[in-house]
């Protein structure tokens, strides 16, 4: 599920006079439906369009390997299914009137089966199952209609349990605290901590605490338990000398009328002085501790505990820290003796770009193995591949995949039987370069195997997968066994889709067998309102030799006889990268690109050199390099190409639409190519890389040089700009500060262009919204005038 919510309401605009020709006065407006139409493909409609998009299973222990999950039945109906997985022999889990009977007897109320309050459940017996319903648990026969309900011990959000549940750690003026979960014992294992300089202590510019320390609100340390619960490892974080941002919230939510300012440690690109993490060791039973010996660990957003690239070894006698340089142009593993503190260096990796552990986003590729080896991930050659290190002298001892293919996550590693299973990309010639697909891999000598045939991007749920988030326990109650992979390894769920494949889930042996389709995704609700299926396209580079994909959205009502202006949506990474070959990610992508093709567009999806996805050749092609926006004359190029398949492409009226880095690249665009991107749209872009987190730009640019950064500023070329240009930003963005739209502005201004500029107050990083923003319709109106030459619907007709 899917929930996305934001607000405006209040708007700063000034006129816009240049660029393509207005409509006529005279012209009537368009009618309500097309907006109607346009919002049916909110995200936030998905999950009423779409059912089963994905199977979370619960992998189920005891007798025969099976598991159960959710199935969606519509209208908020679902019903909870059992498949034996030998088999892969579908039936329900369990009697739902009889559990929907009992929970409603101890409810008082009457509890409809098909809709029972909960997503998960642990079978305690044959006879007895048991849930959460609003921090209750409650335990209920299988066969009589009887429940028994037991309130849930208080959870505090701001401690971090040991994993006996017997301690709890918590701040306490800036230091580390432990107590007791019944409260008979409390203690500080710190007493130096300070403001900035705090054990346990988190960066402020982590995105996942910022809005709390924005608001003034305290957050859980950072530790890192010991399975047995005697010892934690933790962080002294240093931000003593780290800039200090502010925000200025000029329209206050609580009812007052003075500006409220707002400000928090936040490094720029290359700033002298970034958050640094000093290690720290504690044996909670001696109540003692000790600084781990290696120096202190620059932090440019998560450091190594919070994004899971630290960790306890199975017999708890190492634990194994990953950690990078600044501008991540070296990667390391450090052993760390959890009696002594002492660290020693395992491997490390330095690269001429910035080095990766794995796709952005995840766990890194990283293994140490109970023979001493250690799997190590490597885009040394140009391509991602594993390698087998001694984990001992740190020696390489053999590459274990290569070839013309990239790995691309590690799904199981199966040492016991001497296999990991992972994803990988371009493996089969004939294949397009970013369908994942599963492959085993044998450790003795690298034999891979292909294991998912069906010509799709395919998706396994791993432990490597996400470096923060694990399912909350309201969908997953053991995280552990809602894997792809069963836990014996013997089986796997996986889910494939493409551009014109709705996703279709199955369930395989490990040896690559098909045992049975577990789901396929039913969009009857949404084809039944005409959608037009997404078509994947190649095309060539600007270069004329290499080869780029994307996708083109078109209106359910197209008509190939009309001409239709062309909108490039565009997000030029190299992070993340734009036309992800998904049937629903494309429908209900983050952008809402379906909507604007319901407006009477075509919409354009690509993915340029300088993108993630395929090579690390491929990729570094951006590298130092942010001002070419993930190569928009590959865009032009490519447009252009089209253009001559399909002659409704009308390149007279073309547009440029995108936000955050993908507003950067709109704008870049318009400056760039004036005379072929006519309209844009630039929201909460990051208009100057010197503005930005290290994190972004530091990896991606490397060292400022003195040119590198400052070419790849927007603001010293707004005297290009020809066409008609909306700029929209949120005024509480702490990611993108608005202040790099209104350098922009500012630059406008001065070179006396004519603009439109919307400042969305206390809205972040997504000014655009999605379901009945303001801003995006105004995004919508400016469009259809602009580029449509239409009248758009009145104000009152929007949904």
């Amino acid at each position: 599920m899917r929930v996305v919510s934001f607000f405006a309401n209040l708007a700063c605009m000034a006129a816009a006079t240049v660029g393509a020709a207005a409509p006529a006065v005279d012209t009537p407006p368009l009618d309500a439906s097309v907006y109607q139409r346009a919002a049916r493909y909110f995200v936030l409609n998905e999950d009423a369009l779409v059912l089963n998009r994905s199977v979370l299973p619960h992998w189920r222990s005891g007798g025969p390997e099976s598991f159960t999950y959710l199935k969606e039945l519509g209208e908020g109906r679902a019903a909870f299914v059992h498949v034996d997985a030998a088999t892969g022999a579908h039936r329900a889990a369990f009697d739902a009137k009889v559990i929907a009977t009992g929970l409603g007897q101890v409810l008082g109320k009457v509890v409809d089966a098909e809709r029972l309050p909960f997503r998960d459940f642990d079978e305690l017996t044959p006879d007895q199952l048991r849930f959460s319903v609003d921090a209750v648990t409650y335990t209920c026969g299988r066969r009589i209609a009887h429940c028994s309900a037991q309130p849930d011990a208080p959870v505090d959000p701001l401690g971090v349990a040991s994993p006996d549940g017997r301690w709890i750690a918590y701040s306490q003026d800036h230091n580390l605290w432990i107590r007791s979960a019944d409260g008979s014992e409390r203690f500080a294992l710190t007493k130096e901590g300070a403001r900035h300089n705090a054990f346990g202590g988190t960066p402020e510019a982590n995105p996942l605490v910022t809005e709390k320390v924005l608001a003034g609100l305290p957050v859980p340390p950072v530790v890192l338990w010991s399975p047995d619960s005697r010892r934690l490892l933790t962080q002294r974080l240093d931000e003593r000398d780290v800039r200090e941002a502010t925000l200025i919230q000029s329209a206050p939510t609580d009812g007052s009328v003075l500006p409220r300012s707002y400000r928090w440690r936040s490094a720029m690109a290359n700033d002298p002085a970034v958050p640094m993490a000093e290690l720290w060791l504690f044996d909670v039973a001696a109540r003692r501790g000790q600084r781990v010996a290696l120096p202190p660990i620059p932090t440019l957003v998560t450091t190594s505990i919070e994004s899971k690239e630290a960790w306890w070894s199975g017999d708890q006698k190492h634990i194994y820290l990953f950690a990078r340089s600044r501008y991540y142009k070296t990667m390391t593993l450090h052993d760390i003796d959890p009696e002594s503190g002492a660290a020693r260096t395992v491997v490390t990796e330095t690269g001429n770009t910035f080095v990766e552990a794995g796709t952005n986003g995840q766990r890194p590729m990283v293994y140490p193995l109970r023979n001493g080896e250690v799997l190590w991930f490597s885009e040394r050659d140009g391509r991602g591949h594993l390698y087998v290190y001694d984990g001992a002298s740190g020696r390489l001892k053999r590459r274990l995949t290569q070839g013309e293919w990239s790995v691309r996550g590690v799904l199981h590693l199966d040492e016991a039987r001497g296999l990991i299973y992972v994803l990988g990309t371009e493996r089969e010639s004939a294949s397009d370069p970013y369908y994942r697909k599963v492959y085993r891999v044998r450790l003795a000598d690298g034999q891979t195997t292909l294991l998912s045939p069906e010509e799709a991007d395919h998706a396994v749920s791993s432990a490597q997968e996400s470096a923060y988030f694990d399912p909350p326990p309201a969908l997953a109650r053991e995280p552990a066994a809602a894997r792809g992979f069963s836990p014996s390894g013997r089986y796997f769920i996986d889910t494939y889709s493409r551009a014109d494949l709705p996703p279709v889930t199955v369930l395989r042996r490990a040896d690559g067998h098909f045992v049975a389709e577990v789901e396929r995704a039913d969009v009857s609700r949404l084809m039944n309102g005409g959608l037009a299926i997404p078509e994947r396209f190649s095309a060539l580079a600007a270069d004329g030799k290499t080869l780029l994909y994307g996708h083109i959205l078109r209106p359910s009502n197209f008509d190939p006889r009309r001409s239709y202006p062309v909108i490039d949506s565009v997000y030029p990474g190299p992070q993340a990268r734009k036309a992800y070959p998904r049937f629903l990610d494309i429908v209900f992508g983050y952008t809402a690109d379906q909507t604007l093709a319901e407006l009477g567009f075509v919409v354009i999806q690509m993915d340029g050199r300088g993108t993630p996805g395929r090579s690390k050749r491929f990729l570094d092609e951006s590298y130092g390099k942010l001002g070419l926006a993930g190569h928009l004359d590959d865009h032009v190029a490519v447009i252009r190409e089209l253009a001559r398949r399909y002659p409704y492409f009308d390149l007279k009226r073309v547009g440029v639409y995108g936000g955050s880095a993908g507003g950067h690249a709109a704008l870049r665009a318009m400056l760039t190519y004036p005379d072929f991107f006519s309209v844009g749209v630039a929201a909460a872009g990051s208009h100057d890389p010197r503005t930005q987190t290290p994190a972004y730009a530091e990896t991606f640019m490397g060292p400022d040089d003195g040119r590198n950064y400052s070419a790849a500023a927007n603001a010293p070329l707004v005297g290009a700009l020809q066409g008609k240009l909306l700029l929209l930003h949120g005024d509480m963005d702490w990611t993108v500060v608005t202040s790099d739209t209104i350098m922009v502005v500012d630059a406008l201004i001065k070179q006396h262009k004519e603009f439109q500029l919307l400042i969305v107050p206390n809205v972040g990083h997504s000014p655009l919204g999605v379901h009945g923003s303001y801003a995006l319709h105004r995004t919508w109106n400016f469009l259809i005038e602009n580029l449509l030459h239409e009248q758009p619907p009145v104000a009152r007709d929007m949904p």
